[in-house]
């Protein structure tokens, strides 16, 4: 953990060791999406915010993959929260499974943004989002200049991405224009801000070598904001609670294949650590 990063967590983390002016509390969202590809589209969250000395704090906007809420986000919130970080666990799917293409998300991770920035307890201009596997997706697409320009108010922009065992195939399918719903312009620009990406070295999605391939293809300017760690031995979904094995259609680059995912204290415990070095030294204030 580099040093401003270890400063910027206890600094976040000190707040709880006083008696706080302002108490822990859990509060229950749902909004409705305007800018949407589907007219009944909701996003529904779960804002934690820690008790602090301070009135106005950073936080994470945790993005899910299919399943909803399965205790991943909460993991990690958990994490944050003890650092004195907010996390808004928000759920795009409603049961209703995942959208054909990531862009019909990105009205639910602005308009998650938008209320956040808004909210009298959080500190708009240090948001960050995280997510796992589709929800890595969202949080890497959100860094695109063209579709913050798209869908967030003038200004507002996420101040940190981070990605967990995302199907980069997908995003590198933007740059080689054979989808009309990705648009091979959306990475020529990014917004600056920090993206890193968390993969397993055994993921049997592929995420490891279709990742490298789209960091590779992304123009010099925009590829230096991206940065990648890979976990030895990690299987996609190392942060799940139990193992499992499926087939899965958008394993192998959309061809389909059986997919493990082995639940790994280990990996998971320092996938969490990481996580919360990450956003405490770049949601710090300045």
């Amino acid at each position: 953990m580099r040093c401003g990063a270890l400063l910027a967590l206890l600094a976040l983390a000190s707040t709880s060791s006083a008696q706080p002016r302002f108490p822990a509390w859990t509060e229950h969202v749902e909004l409705d999406i305007v800018q949407t590809f589907d007219r009944q589209a909701r996003l529904v969250g779960e804002l934690r915010i820690p008790a602090s000395e301070r009135e106005q704090l950073p936080a994470v906007v945790i993005v899910n993959s299919s399943p909803g809420f399965d205790g991943r986000s909460a993991f990690y919130a958990a994490g944050l929260n003890q650092a004195g970080i907010a996390s808004f666990e928000v759920d795009m799917f409603q049961g209703r499974g995942i959208a054909p293409w990531i862009v019909a998300n990105m009205p639910h991770a602005f308009q998650g943004l938008r209320w956040l920035a808004r909210h009298s307890r959080i500190d708009g201009a240090r948001v960050g989002i995280m997510g796992v596997s589709y929800g890595g997706q969202v949080a890497m697409l959100a860094a695109s200049d063209e579709i913050v320009r798209t869908y967030a108010e003038p200004g507002q922009r996420y101040a940190a991405h981070l990605a967990n065992y995302p199907q980069c195939w997908q995003l590198r399918r933007a740059r080689a224009a054979v989808d009309k719903h990705y648009k091979p312009t959306f990475f020529d620009t990014v917004t600056g801000r920090p993206v890193h990406v968390l993969v397993g070295d055994r993921d049997g999605y592929g995420s490891l070598a279709t990742c490298r391939e789209f960091l590779d293809a992304l123009p010099s300017a925009t590829r230096a904001s991206f940065a990648m760690t890979v976990y030895e031995g990690a299987t996609f979904g190392w942060d799940y609670l139990y193992s499992s094995a499926s087939y899965e259609a958008s394993a192998d680059r959309g061809r389909g294949g059986m997919v493990t995912a082995t639940a790994d204290s280990e990996v998971a415990r320092k996938s969490r650590e990481f996580a919360v070095s990450y956003f405490a030294h770049h949601l710090a204030a300045p």
